[in-house]
């Protein structure tokens, strides 16, 4: 029997057992940021939607909005700049994880490109962050960061998560 064999069988939220990625029995949406990915980020939730869509520097390529927040978004006139869809929750659900509080909100976006570490501002707090996986904890370490006036943030390109809405702001 290998150790792979071994191993305790941990399970996910509702004793689902979690699918393995392709490297070292990882769970999915883990990856290797060396590997570099081409397709988009899904952002969702009405503060990291707003700010993308408040970002020039961000291109959304599908934006799927309920009537609630199509409405709220055009009373605070936030520009979509694409043309939304217009979806029930149920069909936003269906795309994230259960625990997902998406507001009403999910976008399709391109990546943004990671700045060079040369580039960075000689003055201020520069915030390293090493092997912290958890997305909900980096999101944590970004308002708190951001609370502080952190100038930037730089993160290991193995052994952290893949930007998400639960994490990604603009």
């Amino acid at each position: 029997m290998s150790d792979r064999d071994r191993r305790p069988n941990f399970r996910g939220k509702g004793g689902k057992p979690f699918q393995k990625g392709p490297k070292f029995g990882r769970p999915q949406g883990r990856r290797d940021r060396e590997s570099g990915s081409d397709g988009p980020v899904i952002l969702y939730g009405w503060h990291t939607v707003a700010a993308a869509l408040a970002n020039p520097d961000r291109q959304i390529r599908k934006l799927y909005l309920t009537e609630n927040a199509a409405k709220r978004l055009a009373e605070e006139n936030i520009a979509t700049r694409v043309t939304p869809e217009i979806v029930r929750p149920g069909d936003i659900d269906r795309r994230l994880t259960p625990d997902a509080v998406h507001q009403g909100l999910l976008a399709e976006a391109d990546p943004l490109p990671s700045p060079d570490i040369d580039t960075l501002a000689q003055e201020g707090i520069v915030l390293v962050l090493d092997q912290i996986t958890d997305p909900h904890n980096v999101g944590a370490i970004l308002r708190s960061a951001a609370a502080f006036a952190v100038k930037a943030i730089v993160t290991t390109a193995r052994h952290s998560p893949e930007a998400t809405g639960v994490l990604e702001v603009g």
